[in-house]
């Protein structure tokens, strides 16, 4: 086991060497059991967040083992980086790489714990959504792209938002597959950034709104790209499904 630490959880160490059985024996309260499993931990008189990556094949041991970093060394390093520039992200305090055989196998995540619910159900899944939350979520987007972040899963889920007398405080989480960029995102990348957002119209188009005032941007023709960008996104994910349909048909 390989265990990276922040130096500040120190007197962790050994409960993140077994941090595996710990998860195995669901001792603590599971998040999300699917691809991944994520459970919220308590360590002594500390709450924190774990996720254990889904176990890789063959080919992708030997490519975390020899060529790619996991994505548990992402998501530690990303979180870090996030924080370094200035945005809100649960602080990272541990990331585990399992070796099986010699090769990679199995990659573990934990972080401190962000009790703020994700703003999907107040956007995507109601009836009226929050205009004001989704278009502090869109100023938030565009000031990471100003500052050379591109999100790697930018979808709703993945913002948390707790209410303030200013507006609200926002949480960015599953940042593993970001990019960083020395300077700003490109702007053909922010707009395919954009459509991974959400596929409610409605909505998309009043955080698009939103993000090109924030970037100063000439909004009818930011708005029109984005929604280009949009059905481009949806066609190819709709070829993808149906690929995928096909060959599932003929296995049977």
């Amino acid at each position: 086991m390989k265990l990276t630490l922040n130096p500040d959880y120190a007197s962790l160490k050994e409960e993140m060497i077994h941090l595996g059985e710990t998860m195995s024996r669901r001792n603590g309260e599971v998040v999300h059991d699917g691809r991944n499993l994520v459970m919220r931990i308590r360590f002594n008189d500390i709450t924190l967040v774990a996720k254990r990556f889904k176990r890789v094949n063959l080919f992708q041991q030997v490519a975390y083992t020899f060529f790619r970093t996991t994505k548990a060394y992402r998501a530690y390093h990303c979180a870090r980086e996030f924080r370094r520039r200035g945005f809100d992200t649960p602080r990272e305090v541990a990331f585990l790489e399992e070796p099986r055989h010699g090769l990679f196998s199995v990659g573990y995540f934990v972080s401190e714990d962000c009790p703020y619910p994700p703003a999907f159900p107040a956007l995507v899944a109601a009836d009226h959504y929050d205009d004001s939350l989704a278009e502090a979520i869109a100023r938030l987007v565009a000031e990471m792209h100003l500052k050379g972040i591109m999100h790697g899963d930018l979808n709703l889920g993945n913002f948390l938002y707790q209410p303030t007398e200013e507006g609200y405080r926002l949480s960015v989480v599953d940042t593993n597959r970001s990019r960083f960029f020395a300077d700003t995102v490109p702007d053909h990348l922010c707009i395919a950034n954009l459509c991974t957002l959400t596929h409610r119209r409605d909505l998309y188009l009043t955080m698009v709104a939103a993000y090109s005032r924030a970037r100063r941007w000439d909004e009818e023709a930011t708005v029109a790209k984005a929604l280009a960008a949009l059905d481009a996104f949806e066609k190819k994910h709709e070829r993808k499904q149906r690929i995928k349909q096909l060959l599932k048909l003929s296995h049977k």
